[in-house]
């Protein structure tokens, strides 16, 4: 979604854009990930290249990859 904004988005067009975006996120993050793909699917939505989109959903993320390895 985050690629598919453009330039010349209207203000209430973005604003609802980002509000999908963050409901997908909750979404992914509100169960803990059981393996690695679902950890990989959480991370991809988490994490944009090297900057951490949703700071918040960063912690839930470091939680559920605890736990996939057992330290949770």
């Amino acid at each position: 979604m985050m690629n598919s904004i453009s330039l010349d988005i209207s203000d209430r067009d973005l604003k609802r854009v980002y509000q999908d975006i963050s409901e997908i996120a909750k979404a992914m993050l509100a169960k803990p990930a059981t393996n690695t793909r679902e950890f990989a699917a959480q991370f991809l939505v988490v994490c944009s290249g090297d900057a951490i989109e949703y700071r918040r959903a960063a912690q839930h993320l470091h939680a559920h990859a605890q736990s996939i390895v057992g330290m949770a």
